[in-house]
């Protein structure tokens, strides 16, 4: 959506892409619960057509709305757990704050602190200028490496964030 008019040469209105945008990105949804939806309301789409408008103005519109969420708390939850995701076993990292929004998630094969430092650092870049007062984690040593390290980047003669190991 880079273009002054993005849906210049779509078949379909922009409301109809605009929708079925919204609804795949709001709602877990698939591509074809998309089409559903649209076809209920007299709208014939193709679950491809559905992707591509996703990859195009999927990006677009999160960078747009982003701002209008709402803004995290400065206490966070951090914490990591094991599932299968397409018949494999990876490490789901997940950052909540204090209201029970989520911050960020990450999925990852290994447990260390190469990717517990790789996961923190996403989310702390995401929320820009609210970065955390407090995490609280589960007692994996990990973590704490990884927040000290942080700290010391930002400011290396003050703990600008405490950690709070609790199981």
């Amino acid at each position: 959506m880079p273009r002054k008019f993005p849906f210049k040469y779509h078949r379909f209105p922009k409301d109809v892409i605009l929708c079925a945008v919204r609804w795949y990105l709001r709602y877990p949804l698939s591509y074809q619960d998309v089409v559903d939806l649209l076809a209920e309301r007299d709208v014939a789409v193709d679950r491809s057509n559905v992707y591509r408008w996703v990859q195009k103005c999927g990006p677009e519109l999160n960078k747009r709305t982003e701002k209008h969420l709402r803004r995290a708390s400065v206490d966070w939850h951090v914490d990591e757990t094991y599932i299968r995701v397409g018949g494999k076993w990876q490490y789901l990292w997940r950052a909540v704050d204090a209201n029970g929004q989520m911050i960020d998630f990450r999925l990852t094969v290994w447990r260390d602190a190469k990717a517990a430092k790789a996961f923190l650092n996403k989310a702390i870049e995401r929320v820009r200028l609210h970065r955390p007062v407090t995490i609280c984690t589960d007692k994996s040593q990990a973590y704490a490496q990884v927040i000290r390290e942080i700290n010391h980047r930002f400011d290396p003669h003050f703990d600008s964030i405490r950690h709070i190991d609790r199981k």
